[in-house]
């Protein structure tokens, strides 16, 4: 199932402001927010367009006075993070996780809008788990299929899905939150009599 389209908002050149860490500069283009057309059936009759913003917590990690040293600071509309490098490595292949996300399997995680998808990222230190977690709504302020999809958080992390965690294809989450699907409640067998 092919992803249709790619746009890139046209007046973000970077969402997030550099970051100059350890006499390199970290620049942050790759995370500048994009609108994809996700087809939800294979014919291609349904479809969303899914807007992808991103958090810094994409590369950034809570800021611990008893680890972190000023240099490590980042700001961003108000919060305190830490700069972490492997993090920001990791969120170069976000753009290219993300349209991988949209074919596969999603997860819900244990905030009430937050989803999460593992995902195995190949990094410096080879094959690693990789955690991606988002929301998603529909766009209240658009008329359509038009949904919001924020990344809250990615970074490595083992796979830790609850053995009951409900999950779903991300085409089929995407179809019911635009109200192009029937919600679906997965029902228990019923245990028999003795």
């Amino acid at each position: 199932m092919p992803i249709l389209a790619i746009t890139v908002y046209a007046q973000v050149v970077s969402y997030f402001h550099p970051k100059d860490f350890e006499d390199t500069q970290y620049t942050f283009d790759h995370l500048a927010p994009f609108v994809a057309a996700v087809p939800l059936d294979a014919a291609g009759k349904n479809s969303v367009e899914v807007k992808v913003l991103f958090s810094c917590h994409c590369f950034t990690e809570a800021f611990d006075t008893e680890v972190h040293q000023e240099h490590h600071r980042y700001r961003f509309q108000g919060e305190l993070r830490a700069f972490d490098v492997l993090r920001y490595e990791c969120s170069l292949q976000l753009p290219a996780v993300i349209q991988a996300l949209f074919k596969g399997r999603i997860h819900r995680g244990d905030g009430s809008l937050t989803y999460v998808a593992y995902i195995t990222l190949s990094n410096i230190l080879g094959a690693q788990p990789y955690s991606v977690f988002f929301s998603l709504e529909k766009e209240t302020a658009n008329p359509g299929n038009v949904l919001s999809m924020r990344i809250k958080s990615a970074y490595l992390k083992p796979l830790v899905a609850k053995s009951n965690a409900q999950t779903w294809r991300f085409v089929s989450l995407a179809g019911e939150v635009a109200g192009i699907f029937e919600k679906t409640k997965k029902t228990r067998p019923r245990k028999k009599a003795p």
